[in-house]
């Protein structure tokens, strides 16, 4: 006659699978979660590498669905962000893994997913254009007497959009010539600070070129100098990196805002890095 498990042995054996669920749900749970970001960063790689072909290829930055609003064209930011680049850039838009449209941040240059909770604390970014910088500097002579002279204006071009504390200041900079710090004598550059408009603030740092109007006693040479911020971190800080602030912006309203050190609300969390120096190019 064949004899059964008893009911100790049988409680033995749930004791032990029961251990060994416990054991092992919350490393299947981190499984899932390890695979569902996994999965999100691979899509938003894809996502990263169409905008830059796009940037590159139009060489216009991708901004997303522009409004049809003839006076005002904004981008329409949201759940439609790279329905323009399907086609030439684009086959399919994946959706996150967990069922929401990833998104862009034109602003910043980063695509993102708001992840589990779609709270700013989940978002899963992957940048596009990693660090803010000054790229390039153009001259307008507008008294043509072909040197940089009073009145003139200076275009400052940054990578992304930068909300700048305070304005652009000559003391930002050092003045090279051939790769070198100038000396003997050391030029001079006067200008000053041209806003974008006069309600510019950090949240509405759309911008990413400046204007300065040279000043008397420019001696600074077109073709011969160059410029770099100083490798200082009250210079750095004053050039902040913004990004679209999606809880205030809406249909016809952009609103961006400056990210800062969670246990510092008065240090930039991304801010300008220094590059090598940028020539005086003509406009």
């Amino acid at each position: 006659m064949k004899r059964g498990f008893s009911l100790i042995e049988l409680l033995v054996v749930v004791v032990i699978i029961a251990i060994l669920v416990g054991v092992a749900t919350p490393y299947y749970s981190d499984y899932v979660k390890d695979s569902k970001r996994s999965k999100a960063l691979q899509d938003l790689d894809a996502l990263k590498q169409a905008v830059v072909l796009h940037n590159s290829q139009e060489d216009l930055p991708y901004l997303g669905i522009i409004g049809t609003d003839t006076a005002n064209p904004l981008p329409t930011l949201g759940e439609k962000d790279f329905n323009g680049l399907m086609g030439r850039y684009l086959t399919f838009i994946p959706t996150d893994p967990w069922g929401k449209n990833y998104k862009l941040d034109p602003y910043a240059c980063f695509v993102y997913s708001e992840g589990p909770s779609s709270s700013k604390s989940d978002d899963i970014r992957e940048y596009y254009v990693k660090d803010l910088a000054l790229n390039k500097i153009e001259w307008e002579d507008l008294d043509n007497d072909r040197t940089i002279s009073e009145t003139d204006l200076l275009y400052f071009h940054f990578n992304k959009s930068v909300y700048i504390q305070g304005d652009i200041s000559a003391n930002d900079f050092i003045i090279y010539e051939n790769n070198e710090v100038a000396t003997d004598p050391i030029p001079v550059l006067n200008m000053t600070f041209k806003q974008p408009h006069p309600a510019w603030s950090e949240t509405q740092a759309t911008d990413t070129v400046f204007i300065c109007e040279v000043q008397a006693g420019t001696t600074v040479k077109l073709g011969v100098h160059a410029l770099a911020l100083k490798d200082e971190l009250n210079v750095l800080h004053k050039y902040r990196e913004v990004k679209y602030d999606r809880e205030n912006s809406g249909f016809n309203l952009i609103r961006t805002e400056v990210e800062y050190v969670p246990t510092d609300a008065t240090k930039p969390l991304r801010y300008a890095i220094r590059t090598n120096p940028v020539k005086i190019k003509p406009k």
